[in-house]
């Protein structure tokens, strides 16, 4: 990554970007507009599975009967396709093939359902068919794009993590238009997974409620399309005004007790009067934990008295589609004066009262809020308003970012070069991470439990921060996390599937599937160092691809300090690092 002097372009507070185009692709129905008249009857298309993944217990969800994959493309490359193929209202074709637009694509496991076939048939170029970017690279070149895709896996707030890293991309002038489209398509890798943390309820799943159980998961495919160009500013559907994501610093699998990261993320994006918002779309998982996190966050935020509402009930938790699925259905709604209501709620189950809406409202106000958190403690908001004004007050002024980049590190298995100065090591591959830990670090006994993956970061960025206090250098406690890969958890996740591959030897692990999530590396970093700042992940076919992001991040966010960088593990002893901190100074 080379992050120059000076960035080459610059904020804009007049700037908009308009959502033009939106698809949603569901169990319960095919297209946006049906999928909201179907809520708004209160149809639901959680069911009971008995015997859909074996040897994994009986579970509810909502789940396609019956998927028509495109010739040469998996089921989950097709329900992206066709979710950007039936993007309404039209627009030109010639956006989507041009090269001023970028495919932002959301998943948390995408093709993780022919794991299993590819150790079944031991050949280790199936690998290739496996990681995300090829998979996004085939979406884009679909429809004629040829524009490096960018992948964006961060648990449960992937959708909005896409949105806003599109957002982000278009404010830089970087691309004048931005598909984003986010999907999972469930297994029993999923499936096994969750229910090893047992947070799946048996029944559908409610929100917020004294009764509730745990979630259910679902399928989905949801896109949209977002422009800057001002020929099509009549036809906005909506624009996003404001963005943030935090983490929690508090555990990798555990909701924050005090709901730091949502607080955090909710009073970024918040209007000057809170009362001009109609409602906070949030997570509402329907968890015991994480319905209360959030309840807290919202009473912090002073939103208590704000409508609250979740979609759990209606799709469940559709993981990497949730963030875009949720946001559309909420937009639309709110277009025609309604705020929707939480299926499933009946009594509120949370310790701090809040407005739950559970009945069908109606509103003239203009604004809402949709608000996701996930595993590695990771939380995300945006606020969408759907008329064409922009508040004043609340942007950043025009300025043009100064990076100084404030110390490098690069590991491989035999070699660790801090800041151009080679560090003697006696060990190779993983073991050589304990050496490394053991000789210069040695005080948090919690790096024995993690992945490789997540020790190789460990030990990557608690070298470079030692360095960085040397010269008096201390990130406070904003500092972001950003981090990219190609292949994002492949040894991890192999590891994961042996565990449930044999129905006569099934022990599905809470510990291992927690680390098939790759950002989950970023969340023990934010731990490690009480870091609340933005925490991201990102699966990218070159290291190179990661710099305009952060750029970007840099440019229009809070972000003054980072640890970004790539980090690769493939095996044990096959992995690399090439990590930076880096330093942002402003200049209007």
């Amino acid at each position: 990554m080379n992050f120059g002097n000076k960035l080459l372009y610059s904020t804009s507070s007049t700037a908009l970007n308009f959502i033009i185009a939106d698809n949603i692709i569901t169990p319960l129905a095919y297209g946006t507009e049906n999928n909201l008249q179907a809520v708004l009857a209160g149809q639901s298309s959680l069911h009971k599975y008995d015997n859909r993944f074996t040897p994994a217990a009986p579970f509810c969800a909502s789940m396609f009967n019956d998927i028509t994959c495109i010739d040469g493309y998996t089921c989950f490359e097709s329900q992206c396709i066709k979710a950007i193929q039936g993007l309404e209202p039209k627009f030109e074709e010639s956006i989507l093939s041009s090269s001023d637009t970028i495919f932002i694509i959301s998943t948390t496991k995408g093709n993780i359902d022919k794991l299993q076939d590819i150790l079944h048939n031991e050949q280790p170029e199936y690998y290739q068919n496996l990681n995300l970017n090829t998979s996004a690279r085939k979406i884009a070149a679909f429809f004629g794009n040829a524009a490096p895709p960018i992948v964006v896996s961060n648990a449960c707030i992937s959708g909005v993590c896409a949105i806003i890293t599109a957002q982000r991309l278009l404010e830089t002038k970087r691309y004048r238009n931005a598909i984003v489209v986010g999907a999972d398509m469930l297994s029993l890798f999923i499936v096994s997974g969750f229910q090893s943390f047992k947070a799946l309820s048996p029944q559908p799943c409610r929100p917020f409620d004294a009764a509730r159980t745990g979630l259910n998961l679902g399928e989905a495919a949801a896109a949209f399309c977002i422009t800057s160009d001002n020929k099509y500013s009549n036809k906005s559907l909506g624009t996003i005004v404001a963005a943030s994501i935090h983490n929690d610093a508090n555990h990798i699998s555990g909701p924050s007790r005090t709901g730091e990261g949502s607080y955090l993320c909710l009073k970024d994006v918040l209007p000057n009067n809170k009362t001009d918002i109609a409602f906070l779309n949030v997570h509402g998982t329907a968890t015991a934990y994480n319905d209360e996190m959030e309840a807290i966050a919202i009473c912090r935020a002073g939103l208590q008295d704000v409508p609250i509402n979740a979609l759990k009930g209606y799709y469940g938790h559709t993981l990497g589609a949730a963030g875009l699925l949720e946001t559309i259905i909420s937009l639309h709604a709110l277009r025609q004066g309604l705020i929707l209501p939480t299926k499933g709620y009946n009594e509120q189950g949370t310790t701090n009262q809040i407005n739950i809406s559970n009945q069908l409202r109606h509103t003239d106000k203009q604004q809402f809020v949709k608000l996701l958190s996930g595993f590695g403690g990771c939380n995300a908001a945006i606020r969408i308003i759907t008329t064409k004004e922009q508040e004043s007050g609340k942007h950043q002024k025009n300025t043009t970012p100064n990076i100084s980049v404030e110390g490098n590190i690069d590991i491989t298995p035999d070699n660790v070069v801090l800041n151009n100065k080679e560090i003697h090591v006696t060990a190779h591959g993983e073991q050589m991470l304990t050496e490394l830990y053991r000789s210069h670090i040695n005080d948090y006994p919690k790096f024995f439990k993690m992945d490789t993956l997540s020790r190789l970061g460990f030990i990557a960025s608690e070298l470079l921060l030692q360095s960085a206090k040397n010269k008096n250098i201390r990130p406070d406690k904003d500092c972001a996390v950003i981090f990219a890969n190609a292949s994002s958890c492949i040894k991890n996740d192999t590891d994961y599937q042996r565990t449930i591959s044999d129905a006569k030897n099934y022990y599905p692990s809470p510990a291992l599937f927690v680390y098939t999530l790759p950002n989950i590396v970023t969340g023990e970093i934010a731990i490690r160092n009480k870091y609340y700042g933005e925490t991201s992940f990102y699966i990218l076919e070159k290291e190179e691809q990661l710099t305009p992001i952060v750029k970007a991040a840099m440019a229009n966010s809070n972000i003054h300090e980072a640890l970004v960088g790539w980090l690769e593990c493939k095996t044990a002893d096959n992995f690399e690092a090439h990590l930076k901190l880096i330093k942002k100074n402003e200049y209007e």
